[in-house]
């Protein structure tokens, strides 16, 4: 806990001059939005294992004589779940002698300090789904941790762009080809148009979303206004892709990347294991000190990823 400045400004004293906790605030945190994109499969397994099946022409024309055409292929899925977890600890008695005094209490049990629930509530629940919406769901990178020592950022589990660039490394994806994306709105329009018309069109009747940076779906946006002249509803008509089904949406964890891709929602599974422990947390109170923890199950992946669209930007 630093409660530094706090005394610097106020002092190493508490005096109850009205203040609570409506006087405590804080930065908005990103919330966990790309989640969204995925078909969410509650699971008690962590590694979820499936086949993809296919058949070869069957259709052929009349003759008495036999003649059997095509063979049935199986194609294996797997998807990895990791297991995460937070761990937190401090010393609420820091804050009686100070300004933030009235989030102590006389209770011998520090649990119950009225800090301890701020605390979950304002920060730490907020927070977890924050670095899992920043670090993880997209740019994670899966690292085993050194033992004793806390795992590195983005390091949890492996995320989007890690399992899109392995497939496309595979050859299992393959990039549609936009180069570097135009900084001109209107000439933005036409990328992304070109783009969806270049998905292939047994899906062009399926509802999907462009996903990508806030940035970029803003840029959309004012280049569409610039483009067809209409006065369009921000958040409404205004990313739908012109004549397709698909919409361009703004996902947090995108931010700084110049990546695109799209997918049936039924094609991407998020796997959750221990769920309810994203929203809830242990409480442990040991020699004054306060300890809070959690830990859950999560993944991602794709059962088909031939029918992931992307561009061919950030691929290594």
């Amino acid at each position: 806990m630093d409660v530094a400045n706090i005394v610097a400004e106020f002092g190493a004293y508490y005096l109850n001059n009205g203040q609570n906790m409506a006087r405590l605030v804080k930065q908005l945190y990103d919330k966990s939005v790309t989640e969204q994109a995925f078909t969410t499969v509650v699971t008690d397994e962590t590694k979820w294992q499936g086949s993809e099946s296919t058949i070869g022409r069957i259709l052929q024309p009349f003759q008495k004589a036999w003649t059997p055409t095509g063979a049935v292929s199986f194609e294996p899925i797997t998807i990895d779940a990791f297991k995460l977890k937070m761990d937190f600890e401090d010393y609420p008695d820091e804050l009686e002698a100070t300004w933030l005094g009235f989030l102590a209490d006389g209770n011998l049990d520090r649990k119950a300090w009225p800090f301890v629930r701020w605390l979950v509530e304002v920060h730490l629940l907020p927070g977890l789904q924050r670095d899992y919406e920043l670090n993880e769901i997209f740019s994670g990178v899966y690292a085993a941790p050194t033992p004793g020592t806390a795992g590195a950022v983005s390091t949890a589990m492996n995320g989007i762009k890690q399992i899109r660039n392995a497939h496309i490394a595979a050859g299992r994806i393959t990039p549609i080809v936009t180069g570097a994306l135009a900084t001109d709105p209107e000439a933005f329009v036409d990328q992304i148009e070109a783009f969806v018309d270049s998905i292939d069109d047994r899906y062009w009747n399926l509802d999907m979303e462009l996903n990508g940076a806030p940035a970029l779906e803003r840029r959309y946006i004012r280049g569409v206004e610039r483009k067809y002249g209409r006065n369009l509803d921000y958040k409404g008509a205004g990313t739908t892709i012109e004549g397709t089904n698909m919409k361009f949406v703004g996902r947090p964890s995108h931010r700084g990347s110049d990546i695109l891709w799209a997918t049936p929602k039924s094609n991407a599974v998020r796997l959750v294991k221990k769920s309810a422990n994203m929203n809830r947390v242990r409480i442990e109170n040991v020699d004054r000190k306060v300890k809070l923890y959690t830990d859950f199950w999560t993944g991602i992946g794709f059962l088909i990823p031939e029918t992931v669209f992307t561009n061919d930007l950030e691929t290594v």
